[in-house]
């Protein structure tokens, strides 16, 4: 059976948020990035795409990402900088 690490399933799940946003073309670069086995550069093009389209995303989302282990210092600087400039249009329920 495959497993699939974290990372994938994030990088896969953030791609099935953005594909009602976004035209197929947009959503192949992810899908590369994961058939090429590079599943961090599949949720760094998907983070890329939510800021460039300002599609804000769900906070599970932030929370999961911010919780993977073994990112560089710079990968992690570029997550945070990338997630804190998404528009916040979700907001926790009470």
């Amino acid at each position: 059976m495959f497993g699939m690490d974290e990372s994938e399933f994030i990088a896969r799940a953030l791609r099935d948020y953005l594909r009602p946003e976004v035209d197929e073309k947009t959503i192949q670069i992810i899908d590369w990035d994961l058939f090429a086995g590079e599943p961090l550069a599949a949720l760094f093009s998907g983070l890329g795409i939510a800021g460039e389209r300002h599609i804000g995303l769900p906070a599970i989302f932030s929370e999961k990402i911010l919780g993977l282990t073994g990112l560089s210092e710079n990968e992690q600087a570029f997550v945070s900088e990338q997630l804190n400039s998404l528009p916040s249009s979700f907001q926790k329920a009470s």
